[in-house]
């Protein structure tokens, strides 16, 4: 698995567990819980976007798509 399919993989943890947490801080009155869901959004959120900046000199041809494929032309 390469390091941005992790990332993404990561990221839609995450969000998954993001809202339930926040929703149980929220309403058990548990600020730091409430944090941690918060925290556990934004850094979902911002994962994906990440993965653009990573340096991807280094993954094969099959990562960048169909369209960049030589073996499909």
């Amino acid at each position: 698995m390469d390091k941005k399919l992790k990332a993404e993989t990561w990221a839609l943890v995450l969000l998954l567990i993001a809202f339930p947490i926040t929703s149980w801080g929220t309403t058990g009155g548990i600020y730091l819980v409430w944090w941690v869901g918060f925290i556990s959004l934004i850094a979902g959120g911002v994962l994906p976007v990440w993965t653009r900046y990573m340096d991807h000199s280094a993954d094969t041809i099959r990562d960048v798509g169909m369209e960049f494929d030589d073996r499909t032309s």
